[in-house]
């Protein structure tokens, strides 16, 4: 045949031939031709590799089937369409899916095929698998959010130790110099009655302090613990975390109702502590004026903000809320600070330490958590995973 035929063991190609073989064998890019409306026309061995189509399944599809059900329905396929026909190139990076279903990270370059008049008529397409580097990128960002969070503890806990843990103890001295008669001991001495009620307001600052200190050591140990994720039914733990305050619900006449919740990938035990804190937390701040009354409930969520720091945008949404005291819309991010307070010690218990604790489990479980209040209605706490 001209233009390929054999001389000995040789083989020779036109320039044509050459160029489509050339594309046809790279293996590390996906490479092909798009129509004005976006069907494919031609399919590489790189394009097989990456995306798992055939070039028989493959050719004559829309190439809106590599994208993502979100993506698709926010028309980004025909957003890099109508930015290379007005620049004449589409550069973009994001997640795409495979034939089996599984996601990658590409990076893809459009660029527009025009006539001798200078009208479009079709797309070339380059694709990139990148995914390695987009997870390398995406440790990284998690490390340094981790030291970013580790360095506001440390000033935290800095804190503690000037402030939290020293008022306890200041207490117990005093009591005992009133008692001991120390520093003046030509002081005459306390009653015995004085003495005993300071030696059981010193038991009581004791306690405090043993209290802070327990609390510090379970927030200390709540870190990644390095085992792998497993799949946990929150319907299931849920319904165990209830049993747990069943007693004081039934108690103050409370109503918690729960909805159908999704099964997440986490750490077991850490998310039954971070219920635990949560409900625990409604129960504690009830309106004295009405009956508690709780509600859980779960929703799918999409969230492209969310997209560089978390590696996906759709996320499983569980909401805590509560009909209790609530609090000022400005303090939905300090309450999770270590140590923070908004009521004092003799209105609500408590070191100011739990919050602090599910923040930190949810940056263990690949989440994270927010909260919002209304003075005198109620709170919410949204808790979200990344989406299986």
């Amino acid at each position: 045949m001209p233009g390929d035929q054999t001389n000995g063991t040789a083989t020779f190609f036109n320039e044509d031939q050459q160029y489509h073989r050339m594309i046809g064998e790279v293996e590390d890019y996906a490479i092909l031709m798009l129509d004005r409306n976006g069907i494919i026309c031609n399919w590489n061995k790189g394009a097989e590799k990456i995306k798992g189509y055939t070039e028989e399944e493959a050719v004559g599809m829309n190439f809106r089937m590599f994208y993502r059900p979100e993506d698709r329905e926010a028309g980004l396929p025909e957003q890099l369409i109508e930015e290379d026909v007005r620049n004449g190139k589409a550069v973009h990076e994001g997640w795409r899916l495979r034939k089996d279903g599984t996601a990658f990270w590409g990076s893809i370059v459009i660029t527009a095929l025009h006539d001798t008049n200078g009208g479009v008529v079709g797309f070339s397409k380059v694709t990139r698998d990148l995914t390695e580097r987009k997870e390398a990128e995406d440790k990284l960002l998690q490390y340094a959010r981790q030291l970013e969070a580790q360095n506001k503890e440390l000033k935290q806990f800095a804190y503690a130790a000037a402030h939290d843990l020293k008022e306890p103890l200041r207490k117990i001295l005093m009591y005992h110099s009133a008692i001991t008669g120390e520093p003046d001991e030509h002081r005459e001495p306390l009653p015995e009655e004085q003495q005993h009620a300071y030696l059981l307001r010193s038991a009581d600052a004791a306690r405090r302090m043993q209290r802070l200190i327990d609390d510090l050591l379970a927030f200390t140990k709540v870190v990644g613990t390095g085992q792998s994720f497993e799949s946990v039914d929150l319907n299931f733990l849920l319904t165990e975390v209830q049993s747990q305050f069943q007693d004081t619900l039934d108690q103050l006449g409370a109503r918690i109702d729960v909805g159908r919740l999704p099964t997440v990938k986490g750490i077991s035990f850490q998310l039954r502590q971070l219920f635990v804190n949560l409900l625990g937390n409604a129960i504690k701040f009830r309106h004295p004026e009405r009956l508690p009354s709780i509600s859980i409930t779960a929703t799918r969520a999409r969230m492209p903000e969310m997209a560089d720091a978390y590696g996906c945008e759709r996320f499983d949404r569980i909401v805590v809320r509560d009909n209790g005291i609530g609090f000022a819309p400005e303090h939905g991010e300090r309450i999770f600070n270590l140590f923070e307070r908004l009521h004092t010690r003799d209105q609500y218990s408590g070191t100011g330490i739990g919050l602090a604790i599910c923040r930190r489990i949810m940056d263990n479980n690949n989440g994270f958590i927010r909260a919002s209040g209304i003075p005198g209605h109620g709170a919410e706490f949204e808790v979200f995973f990344r989406a299986n």
